[in-house]
């Protein structure tokens, strides 16, 4: 009787994975190529912090547009986080 659920956890923790992946590479590439644009101009803290910036920036956006569909799809607790759709 267990084994339908066995697997459930699958899906939602890929998803969440990816998500992890998508917030670590935005951030590291903003730090990258702001490390990379201060060394070829000089500037040396003002595009490490706009690539910051920028990173977090994407990060945060593309996130809750992954984020949302997950949470209607998954569920949002019992707390009304559906959205109030129920």
């Amino acid at each position: 009787m267990a084994k339908p659920e066995r697997g459930g956890w699958i899906a939602p923790t890929a998803y969440l994975m990816g998500a992890g992946w998508y917030f670590a590479t935005c951030i590291v590439v903003g730090i990258v190529l702001g490390l990379w644009l201060d060394d070829l101009t000089g500037l040396e803290p003002l595009f490490i912090l706009l690539g910051i910036v920028l990173g977090l920036t994407l990060a945060i956006g593309g996130g809750i547009r992954m984020l949302l569909p997950f949470m209607k799809r998954f569920g949002g607790g019992a707390n009304g986080a559906n959205g109030g759709s129920e």
